[in-house]
């Protein structure tokens, strides 16, 4: 099965798949794991379990990841995150400027286009201004500085 879209997040340390996704691979084996994840929202979850060694291709390579499996509708989507186990184990090199992400194996590489380039805005012509301030971060900056 092939998954247009992954997610690679330096901030993740793991690997995280949807069940419906799980489901669509037919995989059946997956490990009872006893642990809670705190998303961006401060929301917890649960995961449904851990599935060890599934082989993800990438280009003409193959590497082993183990993922956390958290519960999904079907209609969320396929996609997947790549986290810091997978991107060491591709020992992958990310080049922010050019937009790219080198997956290595032995003497081999890879080279994949991640996001586009992006264009620098032209400061002499354009000044961005905010009119409202925060008051619980001027707050917050005004302690710092005094202490």
């Amino acid at each position: 099965m092939t998954i247009n879209k992954a997610m690679c997040d330096l901030g993740a340390s793991i690997n995280l798949i949807p069940s419906s996704l799980v489901k669509k691979l037919c995989i059946e084996e997956m490990k009872p794991v006893q642990m809670s994840l705190e998303l961006v929202d401060k929301s917890v979850i649960c995961p449904r379990g851990v599935i060890e060694n599934l082989l993800v291709k990438v280009d003409k390579f193959i590497f082993p990841a183990d993922f956390v499996v958290l519960d999904s509708d079907e209609d969320e989507g396929d996609s997947i995150i790549l986290g810091r186990p997978f991107l060491a184990t591709a020992r992958a090199i990310i080049d922010v400027e050019k937009g790219e992400l080198t997956l290595r194996m032995h003497d081999e590489s890879v080279t994949l286009n991640v996001f586009p380039k992006t264009q620098l805005i032209d400061e002499t012509k354009e000044c961005m201004e905010t009119d409202k301030e925060d008051s619980q971060w001027k707050e917050g900056i005004s302690k710092m500085i005094s202490s």
